[in-house]
């Protein structure tokens, strides 16, 4: 490692050595004997401040998208905060109405970094997290964290048979705006994903390989289609543990049965 400072820059001995073996001691830095190497975790640290990951955050509010709110066919805008980009229905409570810290009608939100904001504007902004938002619940199906990778426990895979918004904004039964709801979190690091069990089902290989065998083509999916729950018929196989069972329809054919259970595991029925 040179220890020779740039032309102009004084260079302090004790104060270098100081940093120095807080990073040894810290992991960042290795002592090889004839010099020092930056271990992984050191190399992490780098991409994070060339990432922006410890930067101030960007924000906007209110840029109004073309795509309407699948739950009222109303006006959806994003708004970026805090590294969350929110899509929101201006004329309904959304999907979430239940969870008082997310924004008022939130249809859905993605974790973005510092680095995803920069040379995008907001639509462009809006693809890239929809389609990484596809690959995160992906990772969270099949029992991996994204960010760090360790192993993941389903909290909550509920149905509400009786549900009935009524006037309100959430099911007097459930508490929820929506019918079914699935959370899963990190086991380590705490990340977490609520969303929609029917969701994990439909962007599953095998769902998707059966329905297009059956004359449906869902290969290309989109926002339109994922942005809320499928209206697939759906109940209860079992309750402790919950498996929850879709009948899905196709073009050609039977319905396609498929279940999904705690592990968040997708079996195919096929007729």
């Amino acid at each position: 490692m040179d220890t020779h400072a740039p032309d102009g820059v004084s260079f302090d001995p004790s104060n270098f050595s100081y940093h120095l073996r807080v990073l040894k001691e810290a992991g960042f830095v290795n002592d090889e004997g004839n010099g020092y190497r930056i271990t992984q975790a050191g190399v992490r640290v780098v991409r994070a401040i060339r990432a922006g990951d410890i930067a101030p955050n960007a924000a906007f509010e209110a840029v109004p998208i073309e795509e309407p709110c699948p739950y009222c066919n109303g006006r959806s805008v994003l708004t970026l905060q805090d590294e969350w980009l929110f899509i929101t229905c201006q004329d309904c409570p959304g999907a979430f109405a239940q969870e008082e810290h997310l924004p008022d009608g939130t249809i859905a939100g993605f974790q973005v970094s510092p680095a995803a904001v920069q040379d995008r504007t907001p639509h462009e902004l809006f693809r890239m997290a929809f389609r990484v938002g596809m690959q995160v619940h992906r990772l969270f199906a099949a029992g991996l964290c994204p960010s760090c990778h360790a192993t993941t426990s389903t909290e909550l895979l509920e149905l509400c048979p009786d549900h009935d918004l009524g006037d309100g904004a959430v099911c007097s039964s459930c508490g929820r705006t929506t019918d079914e709801f699935l959370a899963v979190s990190c086991d380590v690091c705490d990340r977490s994903l609520m969303t929609f069990p029917a969701i994990i089902v439909a962007t599953d290989p095998a769902v998707i390989a059966a329905l297009y065998e059956r004359g449906n083509d869902v290969t290309d999916q989109a926002w339109t289609a994922l942005s809320s729950p499928p209206e697939w018929p759906s109940e209860y196989v079992s309750t402790e543990p919950p498996v929850v069972a879709y009948t899905i329809p196709v073009p050609e054919g039977e319905p396609l049965s498929v279940q999904l259970d705690a592990e968040l595991n997708v079996t195919v029925h096929a007729p």
